[in-house]
């Protein structure tokens, strides 16, 4: 068709993401930094003889408060329900919320992280956006006033704790805290009855009425001080510091981790509490620090997949876990991916940390250091892999099943701690209960990493780092020490295993930089081409005649009355136009494509599509942008008779006179004729210094020419132009696809064949011409069109000198043309540049190039 290569598309701004990772890997290694400056070279011994200190009591108190915790923040998601008057069963309220606030919490940018959770689970229930947005604001807003509240409170009634880490006196720490309890009054009564949007500038934020307002901060009051509760409970017993003393300082060190965008604050909030609480040893902060985040992020993230798990045997628990599989099923990958990677990581660091003693080695010794270094290896692969099964990738829950069942008799014949031997058969578990979940086909390093899972991944590597040098400290460092293998050589086989897992790190790294993620998928062979013939004598469009070219895979439909052309790149499975076929088959074949893209991890693409579907675009939740338009000449009665054809026929007077001929030759009688046709097309191509394009137009293939009948303008009973002839006959559509001519064609022998075309399509049946698409012309020029419409507008206007976009568009008019649009259907936000680049990217292929 005459179809030019796809508009250029945007590139994505990942340098600003690249950037927003390095800044929290530096605030990371700052905090861990200044965390080792505080010690002497045996502060890992003072740390762990801190954690022995801690009593089961204490661990299991600690427990109960952060469950509890977790408990009233579901009441925030409850008033945000009400609040938008929906009421929904407590059963997935509660499921929802819990899984929400675990997953917040140990990621990060809990607003963003549990907002995309609740958004699925409500949204399947029913819920808008606005109405899930009240949910999220409630949960929100109740931290906010609460830890204002709590922290006025604190300085207010406890000023001697904070007096001792600012520097201030403690009349001035108590005026701040009654400051700070004014102001929420203040606040509170600003509001009124009906709420009030606050904020400056463009930077504001609705406030709920005051009952709302009171109810979200009593449910916080209480929340905080459980949470807080919960470290405090594992900190020794101090002067100076009770417990209301403690909760503000408690926030305070909350909210540098929230404001340093690391994952839940890891090393920010423990340095801030080394500096708010400098009357406390710091071997018991941290070794609280550390029970404290088992018990209030790792607690509640294994629950959350042994949740998961039970919601998928739904057979045993019947009713029981219908709610739990309605609410977790969509979240079921994300909730394991993260359990294992949790697990990864914890298998990674535990190969840093030295043997416990009470673990005795009985093990010979070459077992010991093998399973090391294969529980080092299995951590880091799992961690590699997460993103994988977050995209329910099969390839990786294999891998990650098979690892989950072999790894816990390394992990725990080299001696490691056993709580991490331990929460592998869980993983394995809940692996093989969601082992439906888990269907995408394709190579793992196809998967396209996103940022977040690089950062998380180089933070778990930043901390074994650091680890590695704060536990050993007091080891002066020989290159012996890689070669001294001995039962209580904890230091050397912490460096072979941290050696290891930084070269299995390289090479996954090396491998996905050089395995291409374009391979494109199976190509047809003759015999299935030859199959969808007669579906193109009833097709709509003479588009769908570029199922011929053989370079884009084929999705036939379960009647095999339609079909769906397709390629894949990149991040994108691309169908070329709507699916050929009746409307019925068209609108399932959407929906199998859909289905397609969704099996192989990719995002789908429907590039040039018609006006006739786009409802179905919208019901697959995809984004509708105009390309550009098509030319189709009407043939119906056409002739260069009248005042209105009257440059036409000039042009095509001109070309009898130049001595040009015109005729058909029928597809069987194409292949004599190649050879000289192939001069014409490598002069063409030479003169254009191009390569051939594909996916969208047709390139100079003997076995594709010779299926389509031929048009030929000569001179002088030589051949100088050509192009080949697609037909619809049902829909009486007339088109061509490749256009070459010579360089002594004379002038004005395109002209002549386009004309020549239209009077040949008139006499044989055909009543229109389609010239093909305009890129980025058509398009709304109002101030207020969409962003899409001004880019593409700005694009054509500055992009004239290397494409053309205005000529083309010119040269069809003169052929007075009715105008009809194409589309794009793809996921929209950021999605929508990348599914452009890669239509871009993929019709520059020369199919010549491609390997099958």
């Amino acid at each position: 068709m005459v179809d030019p290569a796809a508009p250029p598309a945007p590139a994505t701004a990942g340098w600003r993401r690249f950037a927003g990772v390095a800044i929290t890997l530096a605030i990371m290694g700052m905090a861990l930094h200044a965390l080792a400056g505080e010690f002497s070279e045996h502060g890992y011994r003072q740390i762990r003889v801190a954690m022995h200190a801690l009593s089961w009591s204490q661990l299991g108190l600690a427990l109960l408060l952060g469950m509890a915790s977790y408990g009233c923040l579901i009441g925030f998601d409850a008033i945000g329900l009400r609040r938008a008057n929906r009421r929904l069963p407590a059963g997935r309220v509660a499921i929802t919320a819990f899984l929400a606030h675990a997953a917040g919490q140990t990621l990060g940018f809990a607003a963003l992280t549990g907002g995309a959770i609740r958004v699925r689970s409500y949204g399947n229930a029913g819920l808008g956006l606005a109405e899930i947005g009240q949910v999220v604001l409630m949960s929100t807003l109740g931290f906010v006033f609460g830890a204002w509240v709590l922290l006025g409170l604190a300085l207010w009634l406890e000023p001697g704790a904070a007096a001792l880490a600012l520097p201030l006196a403690v009349p001035w720490v108590r005026m701040l805290g009654i400051a700070l309890l004014l102001g929420f009054g203040a606040m509170w009564l600003l509001v009124g009855a009906g709420g009030r949007s606050i904020g400056w500038r463009r930077h504001r934020v609705w406030i709920p009425d005051r009952r709302t307002v009171l109810e979200v901060t009593a449910l916080s009051l209480v929340e905080l001080g459980l949470a807080s509760a919960a470290f405090y409970v594992l900190l020794p017993a101090q002067d100076g510091v009770g417990y209301i003393g403690f909760v503000g300082l408690y926030l305070v060190a909350v909210v540098a981790g929230l404001l340093s965008t690391v994952p839940a604050g890891l090393g920010v909030f423990e340095w801030s509490l080394l500096k708010l609480l400098p009357q406390v040893a710091p071997a018991a902060i941290l070794a609280a620090a550390v029970a404290y985040r088992v018990t209030y992020y790792l607690v509640p993230l294994f629950l959350s997949t042994l949740l998961a798990g039970l919601a998928a045997i739904r057979r045993p628990l019947r009713s029981g876990a219908s709610t739990a599989w309605n609410v977790l099923r969509p979240w079921l990958p994300q909730v394991i991916a993260l359990a294992v990677f949790a697990v990864g990581a914890l298998l990674v660091i535990d190969g840093t940390l030295p043997a416990p003693r009470q673990r005795a080695l009985h093990a010979p010794l070459p077992i010991v250091e093998t399973s090391h270094l294969l529980g080092s290896l299995g951590g880091v692969l799992l961690l590699l892999i997460g993103q994988g099964l977050q995209r329910r990738s099969h390839a990786a829950w294999l891998i990650a099943l098979a690892l989950s069942v072999v790894l816990p008799i390394p992990a725990w014949l080299r001696g490691g701690h056993a709580l991490v031997a331990l929460t592998l058969p869980l993983v394995a578990a809940a692996l093989w209960a969601a082992r439906r979940e888990f269907y995408r086909q394709g190579a793992l390093l196809d998967e396209a990493w996103s940022w977040p899972w690089l950062r998380n991944v180089a933070l778990v590597l930043v901390a074994t780092v650091w680890l590695l040098f704060f536990v050993y400290s007091h080891v002066e460092y020989q290159n012996e020490l890689w070669w001294q293998f001995a039962t209580s050589g904890n230091a050397p086989r912490a460096l072979r295993a941290l050696l290891l897992v930084s070269i299995v790190v390289i090479v996954f790294g090396l491998a996905r930089l050089l395995h291409s993620t374009r391979a494109p998928l199976p190509l047809p062979d003759a015999a299935l081409l030859e199959q969808l013939r007669p579906l193109l004598t009833r097709a709509h469009d003479t588009q769908a005649c570029l199922a011929m070219t053989g370079d884009k895979a084929i999705l036939r439909s379960e009647d095999g009355n339609g079909f769906v052309m397709m390629q894949r790149y990149g991040g994108s499975l691309v169908s070329m136009g709507d699916p050929v076929g009746p409307p019925d088959t068209v609108r399932t074949l959407i929906w199998k494509f859909r289905e397609e893209a969704d099996r192989l991890g990719l995002r789908p693409v429907f590039y040039q599509t018609g006006d006739q579907h786009w409802q179905t675009y919208l019901d697959l939740g995809l984004t509708l942008v105009k390309l550009g338009e098509e030319a189709m000449v009407s043939l119906d009665g056409f002739s260069l008779e009248g005042s209105a054809r009257a440059e036409l026929r000039q042009a095509w007077n001109k070309g009898r006179r130049s001595g040009l001929g015109f005729r058909v030759v029928p597809a069987e009688d194409v292949a004599p004729l190649l050879p000289a046709l192939e001069a014409i097309s490598d002069a063409w191509l030479e003169e254009k210094a191009g390569d051939e394009k594909g996916f969208s137009l047709g390139s100079f293939d003997p076995a594709y020419l010779c299926r389509f009948p031929m048009a030929l303008v000569e001179a002088g009973g030589r051949i100088v132009a050509f192009a080949n002839l697609w037909q619809a006959p049902l829909a009486q559509e007339l088109s061509v696809d490749l256009m070459r001519h010579s360089a002594d064609a004379p002038k004005g022998t395109m002209d002549f064949l386009f004309i020549e075309l239209f009077l040949w399509g008139a006499a044989n049946g055909h009543t229109r011409f389609s010239l093909g698409m305009a890129p980025l012309t058509g398009l709304a020029e109002h101030r207020l069109a969409g962003r899409w419409n001004r880019f593409a507008n700005l694009v054509a206007r500055h992009g004239e000198r290397f494409y053309g976009f205005g000529g083309l568009r010119r040269f069809k008019s003169k052929f007075a043309p009715e105008w009809r649009p194409r589309y794009l259907a793809a996921p929209g936000g950021m999605h929508l540049p990348a599914a452009l680049l890669d239509v871009t990217r993929l019709i520059s292929l020369d199919p010549r190039r491609q390997s099958n």
